[in-house]
């Protein structure tokens, strides 16, 4: 079946929708402990991305944030982690819930203009998913100034997309209505190594950094992340800039991706 304007863009957004939900932001600690004790923190946080990517098609997709915030129904982005001397432990959970309804209509002259057929789709899309990121961390430095731990862990992506479809004709000669409704779900997970730390410019103002890469359900993952922290008695303030890449098999709903943006998060430590 040919796909139209409209099909094209109704694509785009569920591949944008997926793409925003790529991997969630690593927990990274203020300093490691030689306390024989747990240490915990959790936080909250907004990643502020734009998609680019491409379609097992060739198709592109180029999405800012604010488009795909217009389509946003919930979401929720948080992380947990717990430290005893130089082991650490982090989870970090993704919910993501979008809904987008649109429509449109043409006129179509039949019999040399004596008739007209006017066909009219309407859309509603909506797509759910989850990104769980669980891994385990070893501190190898740990001075006045720097900490750095070697991380290992998995991803894990599960993707939910419905479609409902109405599709009418009406003319003089004919008059149709027909209703679809397809669902689709997958999931991958993938094997991911790399490193995290914090660089102290004083006793408040760090430095956080984090990098991964990672392959299994996808051909290779990678994310990069640097920014600058703030230390309050009751926790941090972060500000970070993010990227992550994606190269997806070939039975994957996307060829390719990357997700780029500024984050803003919350840390509590308890």
């Amino acid at each position: 079946m040919r796909k139209t304007p409209q099909n094209r863009k109704h694509g785009a957004w569920l591949a944008a929708g997926v793409m925003l939900l790529a991997s969630a932001l690593p927990v990274t600690a203020s300093a490691a402990s030689d306390s024989d004790q747990w240490e915990y923190e959790a936080m909250i946080y907004l990643w502020a991305a734009g998609i680019d990517a491409t379609t097992p098609t060739g198709g592109d997709i180029d999405m800012s944030f604010n488009d795909i915030l217009s389509d946003l129904d919930m979401t929720f982005m948080g992380s947990f982690g717990a430290r005893k001397g130089k082991w650490s432990l982090l989870a970090d959970a993704v919910y993501m819930d979008l809904s987008q309804s649109d429509g449109g209509s043409e006129t179509i002259p039949i019999l040399g203009g004596a008739a007209d057929i006017t066909r009219t789709v309407k859309t509603d899309v909506g797509m759910k998913a989850w990104i769980v990121t669980l891994g385990a961390g070893y501190n190898v430095v740990d001075n006045e100034k720097t900490t750095l731990d070697l991380i290992g862990g998995a991803r894990y992506f599960d993707l939910d997309v419905d479609i409902k479809l109405n599709l009418e004709r009406d003319g003089p000669l004919i008059q149709t209505s027909r209703k679809v409704k397809e669902s689709d779900s997958d999931h991958v997970w993938d094997g991911i190594v790399g490193l995290k730390g914090n660089y102290k410019i004083n006793d408040k103002w760090y430095l956080p950094y984090y990098a991964d890469i990672g392959t299994g359900g996808s051909d290779l993952t990678w994310q990069a992340m640097a920014g600058v922290g703030y230390q309050f008695k009751w926790g941090d303030v972060l500000l970070a800039y993010r990227y992550l890449d994606y190269n997806f098999k070939s039975d994957f709903l996307l060829k390719d991706m990357n997700v780029s943006g500024p984050a803003l998060g919350a840390k509590f430590r308890f």
